[in-house]
């Protein structure tokens, strides 16, 4: 029995998809609110009947947030994948580190409590130490907090170590680390905020650059993980390290728009946010840039994937493939 936590999110509704690929059934948890519509366009993105594949999830009502509804949820279960978590580097309210870490926390203590087999964990390089010299980030790379770490970063970090608790309490489990994950997620938030903005057209990109992956490497990557029982090891996905100015570009080709020519610098960038973080404190709003945004989009860090294809063989979809294919999908249905 398989279970999935954030089953209506970019990597959750990926997963549920290909699990469903080998797997009559797959239970996953919502909360009684949740909106199911990014779901259906998600498995819209790999078939033109949806509904066939909906109907085959078995639904828990739960939280990861309230304990006691997870131990229930997780009674038979021999494999989990928590993937839900609040992906944002805006917000600066508890709302991150309740669900990323508290949430996490419950989770790992439902799967030791219900002597779960195997738990797969989706983190982010936002939680991967900084790099040595001119050398890409790997595994090993120290973390230490300061001011630079966005509220969300910090949450990773820490959920991680939810995870390594659990591990040494006898929990298998493995961490993947996903740069900007790329793909069809149902919403215009995340990186499909970035691809609806482009399709507008975007004529303004900022120096930095980043490690991305196709979301459909992903799940791909944390099923081979979790069927090999790869335990007590964390594991960087990144398919491509990117310019911002090469991802703007490409997605610009994808919708057939004019690519992006004028650069903002680092110092206009990280004022603007400033401003705007001391307007929103001011007229209580949240605004769409802060000083941690501006400095993620200014900084240029660059992420190794080698661990994962050491262990694993693992071949990674190129960037200009998953761009086209994400364009494609929302020129035909947008």
């Amino acid at each position: 029995m398989i279970l999935v936590t954030g089953a209506t999110g970019l990597v959750g509704g990926n997963l549920i998809w290909h699990l469903l690929q080998e797997n009559d059934r797959v239970l996953a948890i919502r909360r009684p609110e949740s909106n199911l519509k990014p779901l259906r366009t998600i498995f819209r993105s790999y078939t033109s009947t949806p509904e066939q594949y909906l109907s085959r999830i078995d639904w828990k009502i739960a939280d990861v947030l309230d304990r006691q509804s997870i131990c229930v949820a997780m009674q038979g279960i021999t494999i989990v994948y928590h993937c839900a978590a609040v992906v944002s580097l805006v917000t600066t309210d508890e709302t991150v580190t309740d669900t990323n870490v508290t949430g996490t926390r419950n989770v790992v203590q439902a799967a030791l409590e219900n002597h779960v087999s195997m738990l797969c964990f989706v983190s982010s390089i936002a939680a991967c130490g900084n790099a040595s010299g001119n050398r890409p980030i790997n595994e090993s790379a120290d973390w230490t907090d300061t001011p630079d770490h966005s509220q969300y970063s910090r949450s990773k970090y820490y959920s991680e170590q939810e995870v390594w608790i659990g591990i040494r309490k006898g929990l298998k489990a493995v961490i993947v680390n996903p740069g900007v994950i790329l793909g069809v997620s149902g919403t215009n938030t995340g990186s499909s905020q970035l691809f609806a903005q482009v399709q507008k057209r975007l004529l303004f990109y900022t120096r930095g650059g980043s490690g991305y992956i196709d979301v459909r490497d992903v799940v791909k990557a944390m099923m081979l993980l979790t069927q090999r029982g790869i335990s007590g090891e964390r594991f960087i996905l990144v398919a491509e390290n990117c310019t911002n100015k090469k991802i703007l570009s490409l997605m610009a080709d994808g919708f057939g728009k004019p690519r992006p020519v004028f650069c903002v610098g680092k110092r206009l960038l990280w004022l603007s946010g400033a401003l705007f973080e001391a307007a929103g404190k001011l007229a209580h709003f949240q605004p769409l840039i802060n000083r941690s945004i501006a400095s993620t989009a200014t900084s240029r860090n660059y992420y190794s994937s080698q661990k994962m294809v050491q262990f694993t063989g693992f071949r990674f979809t190129p960037i200009e493939t998953t761009i086209r294919d994400i364009c494609k999908f929302r020129l035909k249905n947008n």
